[in-house]
């Protein structure tokens, strides 16, 4: 079931998407996501779970680039870089430029909301397919990988309006 793009094997390819292009990657992504998540679940056994769960934590991991990704590039359009750009796209690179970005633009909120998404990010990348044998861990992970997707929904809404908003100021000036 494959597009023939796959970020973790060619993220250099990210950079030459047009931001439909990265959507759609995106939408079918996160749906692979979600059948290996419930091929997870519905795995006979803990062994069957396990046997499962390195495809499963990879297309987490293909989802949160594809994400951070096109997180990232909305975000250096709409707002000043505040932070060095992320020079690779890897997972771990690409969210500390958007959560460094985030704080610097929000340094006093306590929210914990990006916090709370940094320790989940960090716990979906350190899984090990033996952690996901039991399927309410399975279900719980699954959650937690929403909440971050909620997250990086809100800083991409958030960047999407200020770019609308840059571009009716302009409209107007012109």
């Amino acid at each position: 079931m494959s597009d023939g793009f796959d970020a973790e094997d060619a993220p250099s390819a990210l950079g030459e998407l047009t931001g439909h292009e990265l959507w759609e990657h995106t939408q079918r992504s996160g749906q692979r996501v979600a059948a290996a998540c419930e091929q997870l679940i519905a795995a006979p056994s803990a062994r069957a779970r396990v046997a499962l769960a390195p495809e499963f934590l990879r297309r987490v991991r293909q989802l949160l680039t594809l994400r951070l990704t096109a997180v990232a590039r909305a975000r250096r359009r709409a707002f000043p870089v505040q932070v060095p750009t992320a020079g690779s796209h890897g997972i771990a690179t690409l969210w500390a430029e958007v959560f460094w970005a985030a704080r610097a633009r929000s340094p006093d909120d306590d929210s914990g909301v990006l916090q709370a998404t940094d320790v989940s990010i960090r716990g979906l990348l350190a899984l090990e397919p033996s952690d996901l044998a039991d399927p309410d861990q399975v279900r719980a992970w699954s959650e937690r990988l929403e909440l971050v997707e909620e997250t990086l929904d809100g800083l991409d809404m958030e960047a999407q309006a200020v770019v609308e908003g840059l571009q009716t100021a302009a409209e107007h000036r012109q």
